[in-house]
């Protein structure tokens, strides 16, 4: 089994972004990757206790430059199969491609867009991101963009449901752990001028410099309560309990979209924040600090924040974890030795002759055969049908059909079936075809949001592809029938 391995570092100085966001990640992958394993650089006691904690084993990296990193990983501690999850700005191509050479796959958490890159898959939580704005040069790379697939700790992805209005008179203030640059007390001060405030709560992190004189400075404000180091339960709960926010564009944002939401203000503490700053307020889930005072104090601030709660609500819709699960573990797949094309009239007698072949029979939910006349009538009718489509496989060595796919779409749902020529079976392309028809389906529909399949369980070779290809095992009330499903991101 592949060993997924973390790369990141985090301390006072630059914030503890990079190592949180892979912390989410390594918990909701932890059941496709048992064993896991976080790189670092000289991490303090408190942080590589919190990593140990969360199930990983910490290997403490020597320092030295990147270039000489890099070598050090590929002589030392990778393996071929393994997967690498890199999140920091230096890690940039020459690292990449370094490492890349000797491990299975190469995941880059990305919020700049601002060089190449040699990873296999691209996540980045801000959304609104197209590959046209990277220069990826793994072939076939892809790009996970958005609250969709954006790693959150349980305590948000769990939250809850709100059984009351947000109130934007009580305020929560979470610049990051951290807050490098140094801005809580500052705003934390200008929300307790307003006198629509009735609250403020201030969170600061572990590696949080000046927590003492915030102390301080917070025994003069009756109406502040500060807070450091919360567990994400009790962060969940206190977001919930803030019907206003004033966060830094970043994972934190989020994090309070999830667990609640509300009337969220953005206040962005680094050049690397310009994207979700930017795709929050554009997607209209999030307003901008600098607004503050004259939406806080206006007769309009709780419509505000039941508006934005509710768009928030319809993009972080908990569903994060499963589409990053199936896109891990198809991502392990290789690329497919075939093509798919559009099913013509031509190809008919193939199709009939596969449809009767008897091994497709006996795992048909109709076993009898197809008579050609009900056959022609059937295929005439699907290529006519603006809801369905259907694609032949075709050998890219050869030339010859390998299998088809076909898709029903009713709605916001695709069903699928699908099928191997006898010559092509037993070389573990069943997998790799669910996966190519999926992409192809989620491309010509994109109002579908699942793609399902339904296999008789007996058919274990079929299970097995299904599981392979990342798809999700339903709950269904038929013993003898299992339902597959593909989760797709809403577009925002």
């Amino acid at each position: 089994m592949a060993r997924l391995l973390f790369r990141a570092d985090g301390n006072s100085r630059i914030g503890l972004g990079h190592v949180m966001r892979l912390l989410a990640l390594a918990e909701i992958l932890r059941p496709d990757f048992p064993e896991q394993l976080f790189l670092i650089r000289e991490p303090d006691a408190a942080l590589a206790e919190q990593l140990t904690a969360a199930g990983l084993t910490v290997q403490a990296l020597p320092a030295q430059p990147l270039a000489e990193e890099a070598a050090y990983l590929v002589r030392h501690l990778l393996r071929p199969t393994d997967v690498l999850v890199l999140d920091g700005y230096d890690f940039r191509y020459d690292y990449q491609n370094t490492v890349r050479g000797k491990l299975a796959r190469l995941v880059y958490l990305d919020d700049l867009h601002a060089y190449p890159l040699a990873a296999d898959l691209v996540l980045n939580p801000a959304g609104g991101l197209t590959l046209r704005q990277y220069e990826m040069r793994q072939p076939g790379a892809r790009l996970l963009s958005g609250p969709a697939t954006a790693p959150l700790r349980a305590a948000f992805r769990t939250a809850a449901p709100v059984s009351t209005p947000p109130d934007p008179t009580t305020v929560l203030v979470c610049l990051g752990g951290a807050d490098p640059t140094h801005q809580t007390q500052r705003v934390a001060a200008e929300l307790l001028a307003l006198p629509a405030v009735r609250r403020v709560h201030v969170v600061v992190g572990s590696a949080y410099v000046g927590w003492e004189s915030l102390q301080t400075w917070a025994l003069e404000q009756p109406r502040l309560t500060l807070h450091r180091n919360l567990p994400p339960p009790e962060l969940a709960a206190l977001m919930r309990q803030c019907g206003a926010a004033v966060c830094s564009a970043s994972t934190v944002s989020y994090e309070y979209c999830a667990a609640g939401g509300g009337l969220l203000l953005l206040l962005p503490t680094a050049d690397n924040q310009h994207d979700i700053d930017h795709y929050l307020r554009g997607a209209g889930l999030a307003r901008p600090y600098a607004s503050a005072a004259n939406i806080l104090t206006s007769p309009e601030a709780a419509r505000l924040a039941v508006a934005l709660q509710q768009a928030q609500r319809r993009v972080f819709d908990g569903l994060a974890p499963t589409r990053l699960r199936q896109e891990l573990r198809a991502l392990l797949l290789p690329q497919p030795p075939f093509y798919l094309r559009p099913v013509q009239p031509a190809d008919s007698d193939q199709l009939l002759a596969w449809t009767n072949e008897p091994t497709v029979r006996q795992f048909s939910f109709n076993p009898n055969p197809v008579a050609r006349p009900d056959h022609e009538q059937w295929l005439a009718a699907r290529l006519q049908d603006p809801n369905a489509l259907l694609l032949l496989a075709q050998d890219a060595a050869t030339g010859r059909p390998a299998g088809l796919i076909r898709f029903a779409v009713s709605g916001e749902d695709a069903t699928l079936s699908y099928l191997l020529d006898a010559g092509f079976r037993g070389r573990g392309l069943a997998p790799l075809l669910l996966l190519a028809g999926t992409r192809r389906v989620l491309e010509h529909f994109p109002q579908v949001r699942r793609v399902l399949g339904h296999v008789q369980r007996v058919n274990t070779a079929s299970v097995k592809a299904f599981e392979r290809a990342g798809y999700g095992l339903q709950p269904a009330p038929d013993n003898a029938t299992l339902t597959f499903e593909w989760r797709a991101a809403a577009e925002v």
